[in-house]
């Protein structure tokens, strides 16, 4: 894998984290709960 692969796969895995942290975030509470 080089290093663009790797810049690839972070920007989108930020921007998955991004999407799906509003839906996740009130959730976790409950997890700890």
């Amino acid at each position: 894998m080089g290093f663009e692969n790797i810049t690839i796969f972070a920007a989108f895995f930020a921007g998955l984290l991004s999407f799906i942290s509003p839906c996740v975030l009130p959730l976790i509470p409950v997890y700890l709960g």
